[in-house]
Parts: structure tokens; sequence; C-alpha cells
């Protein structure tokens, strides 16, 4: 009656104000067309549609991710390293070049001299000095200096290049997670049209019984009571759904303006429970990013222990040097000319008492390796740890999903029998009412464990090192 009431009046308007009706549609088609031509000649660019599943998640997050690019940074950073260390082991080739004013000082000649001859200037006043200088060196021994050196780059980049995969491994899980999590948000927000849906139903079939008196006003207003509260619940789904896609389009470097489809449901097939958690423990520590790192920085410790003794050893290095200067001081007496020199040799040295720096720097890296196996150890139990748990969070929520099917199609059965009951008049509304709450309820369960058990799969797949 309230729709005829409504429809009465809509044309009861029609008849009135024909021309004004013509001129706001008018007005209203020329708005939409002036809409279209600014989108198309003013918007820098079409709006796109994105395709998503959670392989396609994965893949995106790494290519387009800023953490995964910063690791690969230094990752090639740490390759530079190994470069440099490697430098020490040829030989090093310098060259220089000086000029120098100096201070007049007075002549100094011997008192006699040869016939014929000026006397000879022992020290001449010469005021500029000029210089240049070539040195070749090579390291024969650095007492283990340069290969501990070299070694330790050599893990350390080992141990950056296991940290890129664990970042990746990590934006990984984390893509499938938000990806699963929008899936869900999509999922609720049908399940709350639907509920909002049957709320509305039940206030028009409500209204009819009350219109001929086989229903009170208290039926009526619970009815209301059931569409608001199902709009509340349509309000807030739908602000979770766009928050988990504004966090899709985020982490995968979506523009705002593009749509996202997601290829997945909840009503599709769940995922597999792997093998058992000894199979997928030991697979973990054979797999797992973080294990190698920390072998790789163990390494890394047990190589700068000898670095951290080559101070106390002996260091032998060969030198050469070609000189071409005025005055050359190899010459004598100096004269005031370009003159060239050379010089080959063999230099060693050999700290013998440093104060004990050598002896603390080796029991501290010595100490820092003992504190890394523990780590390392802490490190797995851990691991077996996680694989543990989550395989079993995995089972939960796979047993979860058969249980929250079987209230689902029991509380449909209950919403239909309800009806039944209602119109034949052997229940209540609050029965109708009792039993739509419970179908809501059974919808979102329904979608949450479905969901949780991807979630889950993918937690236990991150755990792995899959």
């Amino acid at each position: 009656m309230k729709d005829q009431e409504q429809g009465g009046r809509h044309r009861g308007l029609d008849c009135v104000l024909p021309s004004a009706r013509t001129a706001a549609a008018r007005r209203g088609a020329a708005a939409i067309a002036g809409a279209i031509l600014a989108v198309t000649f003013v918007a820098p660019g079409r709006a796109e549609i994105v395709k998503l599943d959670a392989d396609t998640a994965m893949v995106r997050i790494v290519q387009v991710s800023h953490a995964a690019a910063a690791a690969s940074e230094r990752e090639s950073a740490t390759r530079e390293t190994v470069s440099a260390a490697d430098a020490a082991t040829l030989p090093s080739l310098s060259a220089g070049a000086s000029l120098a004013r100096l201070s007049s000082v007075p002549e100094f000649r011997l008192p006699f001299a040869v016939p014929g001859q000026q006397p000879l200037v022992l020290v001449p006043d010469i005021t500029t000095a000029y210089a240049t200088n070539m040195r070749l060196q090579q390291t024969l021994y650095s007492g283990g200096a340069i290969s501990g050196l070299r070694q330790a780059t050599r893990d350390d980049t080992e141990a950056s290049a296991r940290l890129r995969e664990q970042t990746v491994a990590d934006l990984r899980v984390t893509a499938r997670l938000a990806y699963w999590e929008a899936v869900r948000a999509a999922a609720s927000v049908d399940a709350a049209h639907a509920q909002e849906r049957r709320a509305a139903r039940l206030l028009d079939d409500t209204q009819s019984l009350f219109a001929v008196g086989m229903a009170v006003n208290a039926d009526v207003l619970a009815a209301k009571e059931r569409v608001a509260s199902a709009r509340v619940g349509v309000i807030a789904a739908e602000t979770a759904a766009a928050n988990a896609l504004a966090q899709l389009h985020s982490l995968l470097q979506i523009d705002p303006s593009d749509t996202v489809e997601l290829a997945d449901s909840l009503t599709g097939p769940l995922p597999n429970l792997p093998g058992t958690a000894e199979e997928l423990q030991h697979e973990a520590l054979a797999t797992r990013s973080e294990l190698a790192v920390s072998s790789a920085q163990l390494a890394a410790l047990h190589a700068r222990e000898e670095l951290a003794k080559a101070p106390s050893r002996p260091a032998v290095g060969a030198v050469a040097e070609y000189d071409v200067s005025r005055p050359n001081q190899r010459y004598f007496p100096e004269t005031d000319r370009w003159q060239d020199s050379w010089s080959v040799g063999v230099a060693a040295s050999w700290t013998l008492y440093d104060g004990g720096k050598s002896r603390a720097d080796t029991a501290a890296s010595r100490f820092a390796q003992r504190a890394a196996v523990q780590d390392r150890e802490e490190l797995t139990r851990r691991i077996q740890l996680e694989v543990e748990n989550d395989r079993r969070n995995l089972e939960s929520a796979l047993a979860t999903v058969a249980s929250a099917d079987a209230a689902h199609d029991a509380a449909t059965e209950r919403e239909v029998a309800a009806r039944e009951r209602h119109a034949a008049g052997l229940a209540a509304m609050a029965e109708i009412l009792d039993a739509e709450a419970q179908l809501a309820a059974a919808d979102q369960q329904q979608i949450d464990a479905r969901s949780a058990s991807w979630m889950a799969a993918a937690t236990l797949a991150r755990a792995i090192g899959r």
C-alpha cells in the first residue's frame, strides 16, 4: 500500500509538471555529456581493470615493492665489497708530483778548485724544487688479513642474497594474505546484501500481514529494526571491503583509479593439507632463508677471526719506485736540473706488542661466533615450532570449514522452515527474526572459515620456505 501511495504521488507529479520534468531530463543529459567530454579530453589516462589471483599478486608485489628493490641494492653493494677485497691481492700503482718554493740559503763552495775551473758548489742555493714519483707495491704476505677479508666479504654477500630471499618470501605471504582478505571482505559484502534483502522481504511480508490483521505493530517494528540492522551490516562490510582493496592497491602499487577484479571466490575448492609435521619441519630446515642467512653470517664471523689475528703476524711486501726530480737528493752534490733514480726492495714488519688488542679482537670474534651458534639453534627451534603450529592451524581451519558449511546449511533450512511455520500460523515473528539472525551469523562464519583456511595455507607455505 505504501508503494501504491508513492506511485500515485509520482504519477500526480508527472501529470502536473511534465514540462519541468522534461527540462530537468535535458539538463541531466547535458550534464552527463559534459562529464563524458571532460573525462575524454581532460583526464590524463583511462582507468584500467587489473585482474588478480593469489599467484599474480605474489609476483607483482616482488616487482613493485620498494623493500625488494632495497634488498637487491644491498646485495649489489655487498658484491662490490668482494671486488674491493680481491683488489688487495693485486699490485697497486700510484703516481705523485710536487712543487715547492724554498728559502734562499748561502751557497757552500769548496775552498779550493782545480786550476782553470770554478770551485765546486756542494750546497747550491736552489729556491724551487720539483719532484715526480711512481710507486709500485705488492703485498706478499699479510698474516691472513687479505684472505680473511676476502672470505668474509663472500660470506657477507651470501648472507645478503639470502636476506633478499627472506624479504621476497615475506612480501609474497603479505600479498597472499592481503589478497585473501580482499576476497573475504568482498564475500562479506555479498552476504550483508543478502541479509538486507531477506530483511526487506520480511518487512514487506509483515506489513502485508499487518494490513489484514494477521500481525501486530510490534512485529512490524521488529522487522524494521532488522532492516536497519542489516543496513548497518552492509555499511560496515562495504567499508571493510574498501579498506581491504585499498591495502591491496597500496601493496601492489596499483593506481587508485584502476579497478581490481579478484579471480577467486570462497565457494571453490579448499587448500590441501600437506605432509606430516616432521616432514614439513625437515623441509623447512633445508629451505628457510633465515637459516641460510644465519649460516652465512656465522661463516663471515669465522673469517673475521683470521682478520683479527693478522696484526699479530708479520707482513711482507715488495716495493718499486721511480723518481724524476729537480734537484734529486740522491745525487751529490745537488744540482738544479732534472735527474731520475729508482729503487726496488722488500719490506717486512711485525708488531711485537700492541697492548693486547689483537688478542682481545680475536677473543671477541670467538664469542660472537658462539653467540651466532646459539642464535641459530634458537632459530631452528622457533622454525620447528612455527611449522608445527601453522600446520595445526591449517588442519583446524579445514575442519572448521566443514562444520561451518554444515551450520550454514542447517541455518538456511531453519530460516525456510520458520517462514513456512509463520505463514501457517504456527510460529511467531520472533522465530523468523531469530532464524534470520542465525543465518546471517552462519553466512559470515562460513566466509571467515573458508578465507581462514587459505590464509593458514599461505602462512604454512611461508613457514616451510616454499
